[in-house]
């Protein structure tokens, strides 16, 4: 981007925004939670500026400013998904959208409320408590934002009792390409193309969600059995018997027992089991009569610990620390004869796999399938990456359907959509985007940096040719090296570093990022800049200073999904900062000096008892 249309970009939006062009600030949004080696190498994911908008007539100015000039935008939320939705493919301008995170209008006689799309729903709920409300269902992605899952997804926790997120949102504001903020209600044609469509068409402003009340009980369930075949079979009879769970979800042997390593303690039996949900007793009561001689009922507290557990799906499971994940729906009737040939396929890998999957509806369920690595093992994490696309191939020859879409699952776009569904899809796109300047190059067709040679790949036919190859020789590959994965000693900084998950968990807790609206004060920006660090890789002095810029509070560790130890990581980071580039003493005093002085601080402490 010409240095003059930066300059004329500043002078537009003035001090509602704040732009951010220091080079490590807009690597913090050249990814998402998955680790490719290769996206920097087909695609310019680094950004020329990362802008956030304080307000919505700040954004339209941008998007406005931008479809004049042809820059290319991406919109950003928390950015907890990994299908590369979120990254940019030819630099351009990342919208960073968290600040447009305001309760806009609550109406507890209508049962609404109106929310900015940048809001987490963690904070949603939080704020619905005060009113004795909730909201209908909500992501396991519990600290994401509420554009992210419309965007994404709409399944998850309480799906099977309430439908898809689309049945849940009364109505959607849109800013357009254009600059057009238009409100679109549930009953219009175009509603139902902004969920799931990965921003597209449009980005999204604002949204009307319907409310419950507050549920006064949880009451949750663990029941075991000797396989898959009789937790589906018991899963399936029980929703068709009309018992009403609010949630159900499997958990295989796998999971459980990577459970107990985890506790250091043989908990839970290392059986395939169904964790239930009940908000009513009586339905409570129905289910353990209905369990009877088909499953065996564990201890409570157990339940609700598994429970709790359910919002923080990416937990590691392994002592290997990047998890690769296939997630797609898939007939219930089916769902046996997939984790079956899931299993066997797996096998031939030598990867240790863990099955997770939530029903969301009486004839499907949405499966996720872990396996963890290393992504520091180059080579067999790059032989492993192949088993993911193996095993969406497999679900959707069963039936299944891709979850998600993004750049890595273009291959399968035509199974994510029917025909007609993709080619109204398809000229939207060109009637509201027609320069294809919000998030390009990506979900529809993939192309590469690289006069597309490297998109072609992407093509499905290309594309499954080459997945049913890697299939054949990978397993002998696998066997021929081994894949031992020795481990080494670490360093607690080291470990910390290499696995965080890069869910964003932590943003939500984070007084330092709540009171500057700085993104490379969250905890895991701070580990990517660690990262950057033991790799050898120079830092600017700007950036090791903001790294001392925490008040070691520790409310990171309460919501990371792996329970790392970060404020001990900090002071190690911080020591080895401050030997290579000194210790910033007055800009400690002023950060802390501001944090005291804002009344915004002192509420979120008082009420997370700092």
């Amino acid at each position: 981007m010409e240095l003059a249309l930066k300059t004329r970009l500043k002078e537009l939006v003035g001090n509602d925004a704040t732009i951010r062009e220091r080079i490590f600030e807009r690597e913090l949004c050249s990814s998402d939670i998955s680790a490719v080696p290769f996206a920097k190498r087909l695609f310019n994911t680094t950004p020329e500026l990362v802008i956030q908008p304080l307000s919505i007539e700040a954004l339209t100015q941008i998007v406005q400013f931008a479809n004049e000039e042809r820059i290319a935008v991406f919109p950003r939320g928390s950015a907890s998904s990994g299908l590369g939705g979120i990254i940019p493919t030819v630099r351009g301008v990342v919208l960073d959208l968290s600040c447009l995170n305001k309760m806009l209008e609550l109406d507890p006689e209508k049962g609404t409320l109106q929310v900015q799309t940048g809001v987490r729903w963690s904070e949603i709920l939080e704020f619905l408590k005060l009113h004795n409300l909730s909201v209908r269902a909500y992501p396991s992605s519990f600290f994401s934002t509420v554009g992210g899952w419309i965007n994404t997804g709409g399944y998850g926790i309480g799906s099977l009792r309430f439908g898809h997120l689309k049945d849940q949102v009364e109505a959607i504001e849109v800013l357009f390409p254009s600059g057009e903020l238009k409100s679109i209600d549930s009953d219009e044609e175009e509603f139902v193309r902004f969920f799931g469509t990965e921003g597209q068409f449009g980005i999204l402003v604002t949204a009307t969600l319907k409310l419950r009340r507050k549920p006064t009980k949880s009451l949750p369930l663990l029941i075991y059995f000797e396989g898959p075949g009789d937790a589906f079979r018991f899963m399936t009879e029980m929703v068709q018997a009309d018992i009403r769970p609010y949630h159900i979800m499997y958990l295989d042997a796998a999971h459980l027992e990577t459970v107990n390593k985890r506790l250091g303690e043989d908990l839970f039996r290392v059986n395939d089991a169904a964790l239930v949900e009940f908000e009513e007793e009586e339905e409570r009561r129905n289910c353990i009569e209905f369990a009877e001689h088909r499953g065996i009922l564990e201890e409570e507290y157990l339940a609700h610990y598994l429970w709790h557990e359910r919002l923080f799906p990416m937990k590691q499971r392994s002592g290997r620390p990047t998890p690769l994940v296939c997630e797609l729906l898939v007939p219930l009737k089916r769902a046996v004869l997939y984790l079956t040939q899931v299993k066997r396929l797996a096998k031939g890998y030598r990867a240790e796999i863990q099955v997770e999957a939530h029903l969301v509806a009486k004839d499907k369920a949405l499966v996720m399938v872990t396996h963890h690595c290393d992504e520091r093992k180059l080579f067999p994490y790059l032989l492993h990456m192949t088993l993911i696309p193996a095993l969406m191939k497999l679900g959707i020859a069963g039936g299944g359907v891709p979850y998600g879409v993004g750049i890595w699952n273009t291959p399968f776009i035509t199974d994510r959509f029917d025909e007609r569904t993709l080619t109204i899809y398809q000229t939207y796109k060109k009637k509201v985007d027609p320069h294809h300047l919000l998030n390009p190059n990506k979900f529809f067709a993939v192309r590469t940096k690289w006069a597309d040679i490297p998109g072609i790949l992407f093509k499905p036919f290309i594309f499954r040719a080459l997945i049913r190859s890697a299939v054949v020789l990978t397993p002998v590959l696998v066997r021929l090296m081994g894949l031992k994965e020795p481990g080494e000693a670490e360093s607690c900084l080291e470990e910390t570093v290499y696995s965080c998950m890069k869910c964003g968990s932590c943003a939500a807790l984070c007084p330092a990022y709540m009171v500057t609206g700085d993104e490379s004060l969250i905890p895991k920006n701070k580990l990517y800049l660690a990262k950057k660090l033991l790799a050898g890789e120079m830092i600017a002095k700007s950036d090791s200073d903001k790294a001392f810029l925490c008040m070691h509070c520790g409310l990171c560790r309460e919501v990371c999904q792996n329970d790392l130890d970060l404020v001990t990581a900090w002071s190690a980071l911080e020591r080895m900062l401050e030997d290579k580039y000194g210790k910033p003493e007055e800009a400690i005093r002023n950060f802390v000096s501001a944090i005291e002085a804002d009344e915004d601080y002192w509420r979120f402490a008082y009420a997370q008892k700092i």
